[in-house]
């Protein structure tokens, strides 16, 4: 059976590869968690006392929580993208 190229796909797995190959490392690794530190996406969203918070403020941290979370997710995706190409290798 001939599969048709999904070319969406495949950038999609280019550009997990080129995370991967950027943050995977000492230094990336450090530079991503100077950075998760930086925008201090380890706080709570709402900063301040119970109904009294910057909405503007909450709505930028989520904002630099989100662009975390989906550079973590897509370096997970490319490590199980990488061990399964290598177990396919492999076998």
């Amino acid at each position: 059976m001939i599969y048709k190229r999904n070319h969406q796909l495949e950038q999609a797995r280019e550009e997990r590869r080129r995370l991967l190959a950027l943050f995977d490392t000492p230094a990336g690794k450090i530079v991503l968690c100077d950075l998760e530190r930086r925008f201090e996406t380890h706080l709570p969203v709402f900063q301040g006392k119970a109904g009294a918070y910057d909405p503007l403020d909450a709505m930028r941290r989520d904002a630099h929580r989100e662009i975390f979370l989906i550079i973590r997710h897509q370096l997970e995706l490319a490590r199980q993208e990488a061990t399964q190409q290598q177990q396919e290798h492999d076998g």
